[in-house]
């Protein structure tokens, strides 16, 4: 059940983020959470589970963006699922520094792989120097919104866990 939340609530930022920053002409700068959410799963979940959620949350960011061959985001969200895997017996995955280094990096490297995917796949793709252009601002929004997305992530966890709470705030 935790991976569907996990999962929900990404798509319900996603959902907010694209028009509401749409709106203010600024939709290239949205912190990437469908990245931050595969990283976390992948960081807090078993393999399986972790590909799952980092397979959702691409397809679902694949289906709100328009000019990107189906499927780029999803696989994007799969690498990111495992390389949390990866580095979560490597990484301390739980604090703020570790969590926006990781980030930081995980973002750029989505960026290239972003790259590489449409030199292949979308061979009329002319915006290289666009895109790269815009890796460090989206890594550097990416990573400070990383540690309250994990935060998020953690206290939505934390009500599958302790369903015994209640009220808004976890309190009895």
């Amino acid at each position: 059940m935790k991976p569907f939340a996990w999962i929900l609530l990404a798509f319900l930022a996603l959902a907010l983020l694209s028009p509401l920053l749409g709106h203010f002409d600024s939709q290239f700068f949205a912190p990437d959470v469908a990245l931050l959410t595969a990283l976390y799963a992948g960081s807090r979940a078993s393999t399986p589970t972790a590909v799952l959620v980092g397979f959702s949350v691409g397809l679902l960011k694949d289906g709100l963006s328009l000019a990107v061959p189906v499927g780029l985001y999803t696989e994007i969200g799969v690498l990111a699922a495992l390389l949390g895997r990866f580095l979560e017996p490597r990484v301390d995955l739980r604090s703020a520094v570790p969590v926006m280094a990781t980030a930081a990096a995980l973002s750029i490297a989505a960026t290239v792989v972003f790259l590489l995917l449409e030199a292949v796949f979308h061979r009329a793709f002319d915006a290289y120097g666009d895109v790269l252009r815009m890796a460090l601002p989206l890594a550097l929004i990416t990573m400070l919104v990383a540690p309250p997305w994990f935060g998020l992530l953690d206290r939505v966890t934390g009500r599958f866990e302790h369903p015994h709470r209640t009220g808004l705030l976890g309190r009895k």
